[in-house]
């Protein structure tokens, strides 16, 4: 992924709570041409990073799976932006954008791990649900058998946030104040993350 400096993520407790936030991701294989699945996926080890995920049977990427360099793509909040809303003239339009890239090798898991790791799944995205301590039953299993779960062990990650960086403070505060207010909370969510990249002093502590 092309990440110019300013906007490169390498803080690994970032990283890893973006994809916690963002599981709903995109699982890339390639072939004779690649192959992309939207899957939910959960962080289950962190040092090495550990990813699970599931697919369905009928899933032709699951054929050659095992073994095999995947990308996982984890997208978050991301907004037009109008170079209207800067304090200097004569700028282009952009998008700003958070995504996290994670490499790394795919093995499929057993009934067991799949279990396992479908428990762990239900915890997490309803914490207080009894849904997890019921995947052992046979109904829940039965339906499992649809499935297919895997996990990829991760070699490489990498995080860009796009927020502005590269435009000055007046800049960014302009793009704030025009999605700040926005009836879209991916706008509102970005409005927070550029305002995260302003040193908070005393002249735009409001922002």
């Amino acid at each position: 992924m092309y990440i110019p400096k300013e906007f490169l993520i390498s803080d690994r407790q970032v990283i890893l709570d973006f994809i916690r936030k963002n599981g709903f991701g995109l699982l890339v294989t390639s072939g004779e041409y690649p192959e992309a699945s939207h899957i939910p996926m959960i962080v289950v080890d962190d040092d090495p990073i550990r990813i699970w995920g599931h697919l369905a049977v009928g899933n032709q990427q699951l054929s050659g799976l095992n073994g095999a360099k995947v990308l996982l793509v984890f997208g978050g909040p991301h907004a037009y932006i109008s170079p209207t809303w800067y304090a200097v003239p004569g700028q282009v339009p952009t998008w700003n954008y958070a995504t996290v890239h994670a490499y790394g090798i795919a093995k499929l898991s057993s009934r067991r791990e799949t279990t396992e790791m479908l428990e762990k799944m239900v915890a997490f995205f309803e914490e207080k649900s009894p849904l997890s301590g019921r995947m052992r039953e046979e109904k829940y299993q039965d339906i499992m058998s649809g499935i297919v779960g895997f996990h990829v062990d991760v070699v490489s990650v990498q995080g860009k946030f796009k927020m502005s960086q590269n435009h000055s403070v007046e800049d960014r505060i302009g793009v704030i104040k025009h999605l700040k207010g926005s009836s879209d909370p991916y706008e509102r969510e970005v409005a927070e993350m550029v305002r995260q990249t302003i040193p908070q002093n005393g002249a735009n502590k409001d922002f």
